[in-house]
């Protein structure tokens, strides 16, 4: 896959992964939070997935979660 298109595939996961804890404790922070752990979920199975690790690195990176790459 191209840098571009792994940024791409990672921007609607960097919008919601966090995004409670912009918000007031409440309903929208229970939903926002259950969206983030769902998100989150999705982003480790797309790194654990993707072809090389030059990818999963790139795409964890631009999710917001650098990290998880040494832990898989």
């Amino acid at each position: 896959m191209t840098p571009k298109a792994i940024l791409r595939m990672a921007k609607p996961f960097k919008s919601t992964i966090g995004a409670h804890m912009r918000l007031p404790c409440g309903d929208d922070y229970q939903r926002a939070l259950a969206d983030s752990d769902v998100a989150v979920q999705r982003a480790k199975y797309l790194i654990q997935h993707l072809q090389n690790r030059h990818d999963a690195v790139l795409f964890a990176r631009a999710v917001g979660m650098p990290g998880y790459i040494n832990m898989r």
